[in-house]
Formats: structure tokens, sequence, C-alpha cells
């Protein structure tokens, strides 16, 4: 059954999650190549086929982005939850949920490789235990955990963007090819491939290089504006599964969803120590979940502990969730300091105080009875946000006396019109 339009386009950021594309996008920003320009992409397919074929006789295993690395008696394989196999089917038109399955299809061939006896239900346990036959595990369920995860305590991870892991001489058939056959200057040549090279090994670890239970997933970095390549990828190591949760016991959909919203607040972490934020997509892709479940995950965490899990959403303003520009204004009214604001949104101090700085605007042009169809020009922000910041002022400030109170706090000084 052909899916929608709409449905498919939700998943094509998917297709670029690819060594290839981020490459290409990154040598078109460093060398100020044409949007049209298929100069880059000429290096670094030249490059990788190079480091492929060294690679090869060295004996070198990497990782893909997207393949989630596992051990079984000591054998190590990977089991790929991004494949260009099958991704590109969604452009034609074929279903999500149908994609998935096929994928499936080549992961447990993957999964049998390593161990030839492995049922369907050892493979969903790994890779997608929302399909296991679980028991309804009631509303009344503690799902959450004890306390909310300190993100210092995460084992550093993070491909580093460096080069020297290829020696020159395994990339001179590249250099020669853009040479020979496109006509670029030796001096370009070099530079573009050597920045490829440093792309590819950024983006594709060594085999050695991580733990079972984790893989490298292509994540939007935290600095991402408007204007920049939607491809400009953020290589992050992600511990999918800790060697605990490969055999946890899941009978319940309450079971599930400790482990879910454990992987959760793990995975969103470890993202946002690497310059990365998660996609509802990405965490629905990695976890096998539905949106409305991750988002219900999510409120509670954030209902529970205060903290807010660093997202696309929240640290982008990606997508609908959470509201975090009204959450900080209500953190600091409740005394909670900037740097302990920063810590449960995850976000810098200097983002906090510009959200602040915000407020304290629209508390001044409050104060000087400043209609609020003209704070929208002054502030250039948007009526749904100064409303969340309104409502936010109604609420603290009932009286002008409480509200220039605050402001005398924040050291504005006030000088009433005449």
């Amino acid at each position: 059954m052909e899916a929608k339009k709409g449905v498919n386009s939700r998943y094509a950021t998917l297709l670029a999650r690819d060594v290839l594309p981020v490459q290409t996008a990154h040598l078109k920003e460093s060398f100020e190549l044409a949007p049209a320009s298929k100069l880059a992409e000429a290096a670094c397919m030249a490059t990788n086929q190079a480091i492929e074929a060294w690679e090869k006789n060295q004996g070198t295993r990497r990782l893909k982005p997207g393949e989630l690395l596992l051990e079984q008696e000591g054998r190590k394989i990977a089991i790929p939850l991004l494949t260009q196999e099958v991704l590109p089917h969604l452009k034609e038109g074929r279903s999500p949920r149908a994609v998935r399955r096929e994928l499936e299809m080549l992961q447990f061939l993957r999964l049998k490789e390593l161990n030839p006896g492995a049922s369907v239900e050892d493979f969903w346990h790994l890779v997608n235990q929302a399909e296991l036959s679980l028991k309804r595990g009631g509303k009344s369920a503690e799902v959450l955990p004890e306390r909310p995860l300190d993100a210092e305590t995460l084992k550093p991870g993070g491909r580093q963007h460096v080069g020297g892991e290829i020696p020159p001489e395994a990339l001179k058939p590249a250099i020669a090819t853009l040479v020979d056959q496109w006509g670029a200057r030796p001096a370009q040549a070099e530079g573009m491939v050597t920045l490829a090279a440093r792309l590819y090994t950024w983006c594709c670890p060594k085999v050695e290089e991580l733990d079972p239970g984790q893989l490298v997933w292509l994540a939007h970095g935290t600095r991402k504006s408007r204007r920049t390549d939607p491809r400009l990828f953020q290589p992050v190591v992600l511990t999918l599964l800790t060697p605990e949760e490969q055999h946890w016991p899941l009978n319940t959909t309450a079971d599930l969803k400790r482990l879910k919203i454990r992987q959760i607040e793990r995975i969103t972490a470890e993202a946002w120590r690497q310059d990365g934020v998660l996609t509802t997509l990405d965490l629905e892709w990695l976890l096998g979940i539905s949106p409305s479940l991750i988002r219900q995950l999510l409120e509670a965490y954030h209902e529970r502990f205060g903290v807010l899990l660093p997202t696309a959403g929240t640290v982008l303003d990606m997508g609908r969730t959470l509201t975090h520009k009204a959450l900080v204004v209500e953190m600091a009214l409740e005394g909670l300091t900037t740097q302990e604001i920063a810590r449960r949104i995850y976000h810098t101090p200097e983002a906090v105080d510009n959200y602040l700085r915000l407020f304290d605007r629209v508390l001044l042009l409050r104060y000087y009875h400043v209609p609020a169809s003209a704070m929208m020009r002054i502030t250039g922000h948007s009526q749904s946000l100064l409303e969340e910041h309104l409502a936010l002022v109604e609420k603290h400030f009932p009286d002008e006396e409480s509200l220039v109170s605050y402001i005398g706090k924040r050291g504005i000084k006030l000088e009433k019109s005449s």
C-alpha cells in the first residue's frame, strides 16, 4: 500500500544520514562551492573508494553511521539500524512501516550470521523490544528511575574531527582522479581529499573504538541555524544498550517503558555532551516506539524531576514539544540560579540568560503599557511566545508593585512616563 506523501516527507531526513551527503555538504561549505557543483561529491566518492580499498588490505573494520555494534560469545557484528539498501524505498512511496519490516529482515539475517540459533524474539529483545508480546503493565506501575541521570557520570564519547588515520599514499588515487578527470588543481584536489578523508574517519569509527551496544548516529549539531545546510550533521556515539539492558527481563508494557525512558535520558544526554541533539524521529527510529509514547515519557520525566532532556525540540525549537523558554522563566521565578537552570534543561548559561533578558523586555513593555500587538515588532519574537511570557507576568506579578520590585532586583532602573 502506498504511503501518503506527508508521511514519507517526515522520514526524508533519514536519507541524508549517510556519510556521502554529510561529506559533500561539508566540502561545499569549506571550499565555497556552488550548491549544484558535482566536484565535492566526486571528491568524496573517490576518497571513500580509496580508503575502503586500502583498509581492506589492512584488515581494518569500520562501522557506518547507524550500525549497532553487538557482541555474543566474543564475536562482534554490526546490525544496521539505517542502511541505504532499504531507506531509498521511502522515496518510491513505500510506507515507513513496510521499509522498517524490510530493514528488520536484513537485521535478523545479520544476527543469524553471529548466532545461527537466534530466534525472532531474541532479535526483538536486542533491537526492537516494542515488538515483543508484553502483558499490560497497569497505569499505576512506576516506570521512571529513582533519580535523574547525572550526565557528568557518562563515559566521555564523541568522534574527534582529526586527520592522520589514513596515510597520504592511500589517498593518491583519489587525488589523481580529481586532477585527471575533473580538472582540479593538484593543491585543491589534495585539500579536498584530505578533508573528505577526515570526515570519513570522523563519521565511521573503527570497530574497536566502540563498546558493544553502541553506535554512531548523525545528529543535528547544537549550533544549527536556519541558514545551515541540514546535511551538516554531527556524528555522536550513543549507547543504545548497556550490557545489563541486553539481558533485562521484559514481560510487561511497564518494563518496556522503564527501558525506553532509561535509553532516552542516556542517549539524549550523550548526544548533547557531543554537541548534538536528537529529534523525535531519531528517537522513534532508534528505539522503535511511537512519537506519542516518546512525548509521554519526556513529559513524565520533566514533571517528576524538573529536568528537560535535550532534544532538537527543546534545544533548537525543531518540532512541537515542551516550551522550554517559558520553563526557564518559571524556574528563575522559583529562585533557581542560571547555572542550576542550565543544568536542568541542558542549555548553556548564556542561552538561559538570553531567555531571561527577553522576559525582562516583556516586563518593561508591560510596565510602560505597550500593546501586545506592538511587542512582536519591538522584540522580533512570535505572538505565541510573547503570550506565554505575558501569561507568566499575570501569574507572578498580579500588581504593579510586585512587578516593579522584581525589575529592581534584576538591576533595571525604571523611569515613570509622564
